[in-house]
């Protein structure tokens, strides 16, 4: 039975000047799918997801969406895509304000429909009542879920997430956690994030991508890591 795959990365290496920092990745995302990325610090797991959205310095390999060779440029595919990787916000803006720039590249978007896409967003990652609050007075956590917010305006295909439970209390990783699992199951979302969470990514992920050394040395299930008598910790080192 053919796999229904929304991203599919072959041979894909990357450096920068003369170091070299994913050495031929080859990684697989079926649809519907969460994948947790784990690494250490400077294993690559930025660069990747990086790479895969069009950002920084050339690559060697290819990258499919929807068995279309990825384009940045291409904006039908980067509709689909949603992103949070070096998230930035205007400040001095309301969280609603926020949202309705990267809604401008949504074509065909009649004004009450962006309103009312905007507002069920926010209600999403629990900000509707901080909605008409400048983003400077938000607390870290908040603009965590305004950065997801963000991803999620779109009503992306694809969420690529670098570090998404990162500066959030133990309350945050639950609900983002139950957030991201909810999209999986009802509106069929494909993720992949990267996490120093073990337990986060154990919990959420049906496969696990283990990037050491700039290379894929491991993609399988938690069960079948753990079955086989093996360390997550030992794989990414």
């Amino acid at each position: 039975m053919k796999r229904d795959l929304i991203l599919k990365i072959e041979h894909m290496t990357k450096g920068y000047r003369t170091q070299e920092v994913l050495k031929d990745v080859n990684l697989e995302v079926e649809s519907g799918h969460i994948v947790g990325l784990l690494g250490r610090n400077g294993a690559g797991k930025t660069t990747l997801l990086k790479t895969i959205l069009g950002l920084g310095v050339p690559y060697k390999g290819k990258i499919y969406f929807r068995d279309r060779l990825l384009n940045p440029e291409d904006l039908e595919q980067k509709i689909r895509i949603g992103s949070l990787v070096d998230v930035t916000f205007f400040d001095d803006l309301t969280a609603c304000e926020n949202l309705k720039i990267p809604m401008m590249i949504t074509k065909g978007l009649g004004k009450r429909d962006a309103v009312s896409q905007i507002d069920e967003i926010l209600e999403f990652v629990d900000l509707a009542d901080a909605k008409k609050k400048r983003v400077k007075t938000f607390s870290f956590g908040m603009k965590q879920r305004l950065a997801l917010a963000q991803a999620l305006i779109t009503k992306p295909e694809l969420l690529i997430l670098d570090e998404p439970f990162v500066g959030l209390d133990p309350i945050g990783i639950e609900e983002t956690t139950s957030r991201l699992k909810q999209l999986c199951e009802k509106q069929n979302t494909s993720i992949i994030f990267s996490s120093h969470q073990l337990t986060e990514v154990e919990e959420l992920a049906d496969e696990i991508a283990v990037l050491s050394r700039g290379k894929i040395t491991c993609m399988d299930t938690y069960e079948n890591i753990r079955q086989s008598g093996q360390s997550l910790i030992e794989l990414m080192k």
